[in-house]
Order: C-alpha cells, then structure tokens, then sequence
C-alpha cells in the first residue's frame, strides 16, 4: 500500500511538472510573438518615415530612353533613391544616382577611356568633365536646370584657372531655392578608365 502510495505521488508530481512547463513555454511562445509583432510594426514605421516623411517624393527615371536605349533604371529598398546606368556606345559608362531627401541630388559618376591625366590635375579634370556631361545632357530630362549648372561651372573654371578644388559647390540659382553643381570625385579605375562624379543638386525644398 506504501508503494502505491509513493507510485501515486511520482505520477501526479510528474504530471503537474509537465502542465507547468507547457504552460511556461505557451507564455514564452506568446511573448516572443508579441516581441516579433512590435519589430514588424517598427521597421513598417521606419519605412514610412523613410518614404513618405521626406520633402521630395520618389524618384523617377530622368534618362530619355529614345536617346540611350541602352540604360536601366533601379529603384532602391529605400524607395526614395534610384541608380540609373547608361551605357554608351563608345564604351563609356554613366552611373546616375538619384537621391536626397532635403536636397534633389543627381550625381553622375562618368567611366571613361576619352581623358587620361594625373588625378590631380583640376584644370584638365574640370574642363573634362564638362564636355562628358555637355555631352550627356541631351539624353537626360530631370527636374533640375542641368544647361544652367553647366554654364556656372564652366564660368566657374574660367574665373578660378589657379584655384580649382574638388567639392566646391558653384551656386546657379535665382530664386530662394538653392541650385548647385560640384565637380565630387576624380579617381583611376584602370590603366586606360577614368572616373569623374559630379553633381546637381537644388534645395532645401
């Protein structure tokens, strides 16, 4: 009877264990889902802000397409900034970036085999760079006074020959928005490939 007695107890203290565990892990199981739902809500959040909280709204494709036939556009996981890449029938390559959130910001990063000089020279690089993108206005149709830009960079180069710097933003704008161009980068990719960056921007909207 002492023996039943003592069976009957390790049953029920094992049963009661088990409905306590189960119990333990739907809470846990519950919790982790709360956990999860909240992080989904969060990153829903952050993508709203991302999108619908900047003053300028999604970009759009600016490369006329019956003029470069051989470009593509993509749409970033941002759903603001787009890359758009033209390809030219001389080999060269135009990587645009559409972006900003406060400012409408078109770089253009222009691969090419055309000009070949020491990364620092400014003079060559800026009056280069100048003919790739005079060059390249005709295919491009953006919310943005490229023609103007230009003309104020190539003014710009001839009132400072001696006194040329990367990342100078050449104001070109008449009104209370701002509009202006930069000559960004110059850099080597190969033997024969150069690259120039340079960018339009207008802002704050």
């Amino acid at each position: 009877m002492k023996l039943l007695n003592y069976i009957l107890i390790i049953v029920l203290t094992t049963v009661l264990f088990a409905c306590s565990s189960n119990a333990e892990n739907k809470e846990n199981i519950e919790i982790a889902e709360t956990n999860i739902s909240e992080l989904d809500k969060s990153t829903n959040e952050t993508e709203h802000y991302q999108v619908f909280d900047c003053l300028r709204g999604q970009a759009e494709p600016i490369v006329v397409k019956a003029i470069y036939p051989n470009s593509t556009f993509t749409l970033q996981s941002d759903k603001l900034t787009a890359i758009e890449i033209i390809y030219l029938d001389n080999g060269d390559k135009v990587n645009i970036k559409n972006w900003g959130c406060e400012y409408y910001v078109l770089s253009f990063h222009i691969e090419t085999s055309k000009y070949n000089a020491d990364t620092t020279a400014m003079k060559y690089w800026y009056v280069n760079s100048f003919k790739l993108m005079d060059e390249l206005k005709q295919g491009i149709d953006a919310p943005i006074d490229i023609e103007k830009g230009l003309q104020a960079f190539n003014n710009h180069i001839s009132r400072n020959v001696f006194d040329l710097e990367l990342g100078t933003e050449i104001d070109y704008g008449e009104n209370e928005i701002r509009s202006f161009v930069s000559l960004d980068n110059i850099s080597k990719i190969r033997n024969d490939i150069f690259a120039v960056t340079i960018s339009f921007a207008i802002g704050p909207l």
